[in-house]
């Protein structure tokens, strides 16, 4: 019988334009969990955006990306399964 391994995932937070998630990896506990990424952008140079992994925060958004505007503010939201560290653009 084969095993499939859970998903590697970017994780964690930025805050300024340009800057990465400092290559941080880390393994999903759980096969079923998805990559995410959330970035909010509010003017030129600030580009906040969060990434780990999450089944929960994915259950309306699977491999796709959902946008909106929240106060004024552009939203993306975006999860992935499709390989490791897809969560990374």
């Amino acid at each position: 019988m084969a095993t499939v391994d859970a998903i590697r995932c970017f994780t964690g937070f930025k805050i300024v334009r340009g800057q990465s998630f400092g290559g941080e990896e880390f393994e999903c506990k759980d096969d079923n969990e998805y990559c995410y990424n959330v970035t909010a952008e509010a003017g030129v140079l600030i580009k906040a955006a969060k990434a780990g992994c999450s089944y929960y925060r994915c259950l309306l958004s699977r491999n796709k990306c959902v946008n909106t505007v929240i106060s004024g503010v552009p939203v993306s939201f975006c999860c992935c399964n499709t390989e490791d560290l897809c969560n990374g653009q």
